[in-house]
């Protein structure tokens, strides 16, 4: 048998015959990044303000009401108990305090019908919202006292169906760290005088 006969079957001449392919020729290699010092320069300068901002607001902590970002090694041991009045007009022509039970109480409205009003309406916190009960002043007393006034200001505005209430008053009796206590008496801003039945 010749050699020729020993060649594989599906050996294909015409593949055979093609000339090898040339090997791709290497890509150039990219040149490196240019080094960018302004980012370094901006994260030196963002973490000294990060830090002077946290060390400033660690040192004029005591001049907010909550003191925050501030260090107490011991919490404050104050109480508050807190009495709702309202200012209305007396029969006799003279503002007079009406006591407001349980912050509920029943005023007039530009047309005098009644209606029912309640400090919670307003006011979810528990903490701000107990009345004529000594409870702990969890956040301080300065920033019990400073939230109390928000509240204060903000159900002044929103009770538009009480036309009787000049202002709303919060007396506020504290006992700080177990010394005598002492009354804060905080008030709304005063209301525009209407008349029940009137515009």
């Amino acid at each position: 048998m010749s050699d020729a006969d020993q060649a594989p079957k599906d050996a294909d001449p015409a593949r055979s015959s093609q000339a090898p392919r040339a090997s791709q020729a290497p890509r150039a290699s990219q040149a490196p990044h240019a080094p960018r010092p302004w980012k370094g320069a901006w994260r030196v300068a963002f973490a000294v303000v990060w830090v002077v901002t946290q060390v400033a607001l660690v040192i004029t902590a005591d001049r907010r009401p909550d003191a925050a970002f501030g260090f107490r090694m011991f919490s404050e041991s104050s109480t508050l108990k807190i009495a709702l009045h309202r200012e209305v007009m007396a029969a006799d022509g003279q503002l007079a305090r009406v006591h407001v039970d349980d912050g509920v109480w029943s005023a007039h409205d530009g047309s005098g019908a009644s209606h029912r009003h309640a400090w919670n309406e307003r006011v979810r916190r528990q903490e701000l919202a107990t009345f004529d009960v000594e409870m702990s002043a969890k956040y301080s007393v300065d920033a019990q006292l400073a939230r109390l006034q928000s509240a204060l200001d903000d159900l002044a505005t929103h009770v538009p169906d009480d036309v009787d209430t000049r202002r709303f008053l919060l007396d506020v009796t504290v006992r700080k760290n177990a010394r005598e206590p002492y009354v804060v008496h905080l008030a709304s801003a005063e209301r525009a005088p209407r008349t029940a039945g009137g515009p």
